[in-house]
């Protein structure tokens, strides 16, 4: 195919984020650039803009949190995907849909994975002072 080849997408991550990527980072640029949220969301909007790749069939719950959910308080437990999974955005991925001019993946239908960040919030004012007071109570026993 014509048009923009892998090393043109791993350039623009360069110029961007002044990143070179690995061999094993191109496996999942976001991933790599540690985008989540908004920021995935500009990154995906830059390229698309970049290579003129209309993102319509884009679904971004695949491939990064939302704000809502990167924000939320992820500790022991961690916060779900929207969809209970991540799919990967290779720099092959990308340099097909800028080939292309449009976005190649076909996405499976999902239900949305509920969110169970309330334990983290019990776990971390109910049980974790519960522990230390009977490590303390341990303590001055000895």
């Amino acid at each position: 195919m014509n048009g923009p080849a892998a090393e043109d997408i791993v350039l623009f991550v360069e110029n961007r984020y002044g990143q070179r990527l690995s061999t094993v980072e191109q496996a999942d640029v976001l991933r790599a650039l540690d985008l989540d949220g908004a920021e995935a969301a500009a990154f995906m909007a830059a390229f698309a803009q970049e290579f003129r790749v209309e993102m319509a069939g884009f679904e971004a719950p695949f491939h990064h949190r939302d704000d809502g959910r990167a924000g939320r308080f992820g500790w022991p437990v961690p916060v779900p995907m929207l969809f209970g999974v991540r799919l990967p955005i290779p720099v092959s991925t990308l340099a097909l849909a800028a080939q292309k001019g449009i976005w190649p993946v076909r996405y499976p239908y999902l239900r949305p994975v509920p969110v169970r960040d309330w334990v983290n919030w019990a776990i971390v004012l109910i049980a974790l002072p519960l522990f230390v007071a009977a490590l303390i109570f341990v303590w001055r026993a000895i």
